[in-house]
């Protein structure tokens, strides 16, 4: 959309003629945009990874149910709350930075543990 909108099809930021037409002090739009989408994609397909591996071995469907849904939750809350935010630092940043890694910790800490029976422990 924003590629559209601003006639941009190469590259991550708008070129302005006018230095006065950029906002000051707030980051590019076509730049925050291709941020939303990067950060999205260095988190979730390791999410996904470390799901398949407790569904394989075992996992609560239930368990991972929620823990997938509180995923999409932070991960919304990373964009909307914090990188849309004033100046791009917006509350949600910190908050859904933190709660992804605490849940591919945890997640990791899942699986090590639905596995622990397999090492004769």
């Amino acid at each position: 959309m924003m590629r559209v909108k601003g006639d941009k099809w190469v590259g991550d930021r708008f070129q302005h003629a006018d230095p006065q037409e950029a906002n000051q002090g707030e980051p590019d739009e076509l730049y925050l945009a291709t941020r939303c989408h990067q950060n999205f994609i260095e988190n979730v397909p390791l999410a996904f990874v470390l799901a398949a591996i407790a569904e394989l071995n075992g996992a609560n469907r239930k368990v991972l149910n929620y823990c997938m849904a509180a995923l999409f939750v932070l991960r919304i809350a990373h964009v909307e709350l914090g990188l849309r935010g004033k100046g791009a630092m917006g509350t949600g940043r910190a908050l859904a930075y933190f709660g992804t890694q605490g849940f591919l910790g945890g997640l990791a800490a899942y699986s090590t543990y639905l596995v622990k029976g397999y090492w004769g422990y």
